[in-house]
Parts: C-alpha cells; structure tokens; sequence
C-alpha cells in the first residue's frame, strides 16, 4: 500500500514537468542534437528555433531573426503572420536555408495513426521532423478556459529520438501505443536558466483533444487527436547531385540574447564557437569542406565548381582519417553554413 502511495506521487510529480514518470525501452535512437532555447517575444520563435536545431544537424546555423526573415521576407517580426509555422511557410522556409524537407500530408489524412507511423519512419530514416503540438495552457498561463488554444496545434517542436521495445529495424514504420518519442520544447515551460527541454512520452499518451490537453492536472503537450495534423521532416542540406558528405555542427550556446517583444531589429550579438564535425565514409579519396556567410551563396549542386561562393575552405588529405574537425569564431546573429564533397565531384 506504501509502495502504491510512493509510485502515484511519483507519477504526479512527473506529470507536473510535463512527463510520464520515467520510461524505459529496450531499443531506441536519438540523433544526438543538443536542444535549443527559442525567443518568447513576438508571437515565440518555437517554428525557427526547431528549424535551427534540424539546421545544426546537418551543418548549418543561422539566428532565429534570420530564419524569420526568410520564411516571412519583407514582413515586421513584431507582426503575428511573420512566424515560421507549419503549413503555412515552412517548406518555403526549408528552401531559402537550403534544407531538403518533406510535409506530411495533412490534406490527405486520414488519421492520427497515419501521423505517428509517419514520424517513427521520418526519425528512424535520420531525419528530423518537426511537429505541431498542442500546449497546455491552463499550467502555462496562456489562457483560462479548458476550451482555449489554437484548434489545430499551438507550439511547434523538434523530435529527437525514438524508444521501442520492438526493433526499431523491423518496424520502422509502425508506432506502438508503448513506443516513446522525445521531443526539445524549445525552453517554453520552465524557470530560468534551468529549463526543461527534453520531454519524453509514450505515444499511447500523446493524442488528445482540445479540452484534453488543458487539464490542469494533465501534461504540459499533447498530439491533437484527430485530421488535420501538421509536421515537416528535414531531411538534410538540398543536394541535387546527391555528393555531400555529412556534417554536424556544435554551437557553444544554445541560445541568443533575449529579443525585447514587439521589437523589429535583432538584438546585439553574443560571441559563438561553431565547430563543424565532416563524417568520411570514404577515406581514400581527398575532400573539401566550404563554409558560407550567407544562404543566398549556398549552392546545391556544383559544390566544387563554385567554390569561389565560400568564405572558406578546408582541404581534407585523402587517408587523414573518418572524422575532420574545425572551428570558426562567429556571433549568434551570423549564419555560417558548411558543406563537405569529394574533390572529385562537380
């Protein structure tokens, strides 16, 4: 009976930072991204913020201002309709950062089966999905009636790993109601400067209505349990002749300096280290790393043919090992983007 007691609190101390008590699995995956702190200014920059986090994943960076700006071009940040959101410009967005993404297929939708199957094999392919959740507003003093938010999601977040106690290879694309998914809130709902980030759920858990997902005694996102649902998997850098090689980048903050609300011009820079990591598959051959200042430089095809477009380059030696690192010293506003190719190709 003590035992139960204990095992009850505990569980409703997890559901109070927004999770199951602790869930084990006998398989899982994660793509190692570190998680990211958003702006809560104008609107909230949850949609750039999971666009950057997917971004470091496959070697870029760019400020959450910036991200803005190009999937809104021309519009006040200050302005609602200037937010990157999911169904709206988010695959324009992945366009302008020179990301490959796919939309899930909301307008054919069926079910919410058809969603969760579909982030299971987006995650398990390497790919990061970025998904529509609903929040609960009651615990997070946005609203006060159990009916309000968004009907369709209302904060957008990175999915970053996967658990089973199915192998995950045998059933890359069915979800299991046990199946867990972890997914970064962007620093939304804690205190600072220790947020919580990282949320992890049993997807049996993660489906609910409108009134579901605002029960004060509930968990803090919740997936809306029926058609239409939103979410885009990037896929990585946009490679028309398919010759990249890949890279990661570590940032060494995981945040900017706070954006005043209702402000049109990005704050004053912090100092960052960018550290670009190029995983060699083929060791035997030469490769070239380029890093660029800007998106618009950015090619997607001809890397080497235009390498006049890259601030900087990085010869790697044929036989020099399957892993090159450096680093550059930038600022949170910048954008540096890297690429890394065989020097035999175009």
């Amino acid at each position: 009976m003590i035992f139960a007691r204990i095992t009850a609190l505990l569980a409703l101390a997890f559901a109070a930072l927004g999770q199951e008590a602790a869930i084990t699995t006998r398989y899982s995956f994660s793509h190692g991204i570190p998680p990211r702190k958003q702006w809560d200014a104008n609107f909230g920059y949850c949609g750039e913020t999971s666009f950057i986090s997917a971004g470091l994943h496959f070697g870029q960076y760019c400020s959450q201002f910036t991200a803005r700006s190009l999937a809104s071009p021309g519009a006040a940040q200050s302005s609602e309709e200037s937010q990157l959101l999911l169904g709206v410009n988010d695959e324009a967005a992945a366009r302008k950062m020179r990301l490959q993404a796919t939309a899930f297929s909301s307008d054919t939708q069926r079910s919410i089966r058809a969603l969760t199957d579909w982030i299971k094999d987006q995650t398990l392919k390497g790919h990061v999905v970025i998904l529509g959740l609903f929040n609960n507003g009651i615990v997070l003093d946005e609203w006060t009636d159990i009916t309000d938010g968004d009907p369709t999601y209302d904060h957008i977040v990175p999915v970053l790993g996967w658990g089973s106690n199915h192998v995950l290879a045998d059933h890359s694309s069915t979800a299991f109601g046990g199946d867990v998914i972890t997914f970064s809130d962007n620093g939304l709902f804690g205190e600072a400067p220790t947020y919580q980030f990282l949320y992890s759920l049993r997807m049996s858990s993660l489906p609910a209505n409108r009134r579901q997902a605002n029960n004060p005694n509930g968990l803090i996102y919740r997936l809306k349990n029926r058609a239409p649902n939103f979410a885009i998997a990037i896929a990585g850098p946009l490679d028309l002749d398919g010759v990249l090689v890949p890279v990661k980048l570590d940032a060494s903050q995981n945040n900017e300096p706070e954006l005043a609300d209702g402000a049109n011009a990005a704050p004053t820079p912090n100092p960052l280290t960018l550290t670009a990591t190029v995983t060699i598959h083929d060791t035997s051959v030469a490769h070239t790393l380029y890093y660029y200042d800007d998106f618009a430089k950015v090619p997607v095809a001809n890397f080497n043919a235009n390498a006049a477009a890259a601030k900087l380059s990085w010869n790697i030696p044929a036989n020099s090992g399957s892993t090159f690192s450096t680093a550059i010293q930038t600022n949170t506003g910048a954008t540096a983007v890297f690429r890394a190719v065989r020097q035999s190709a175009p």
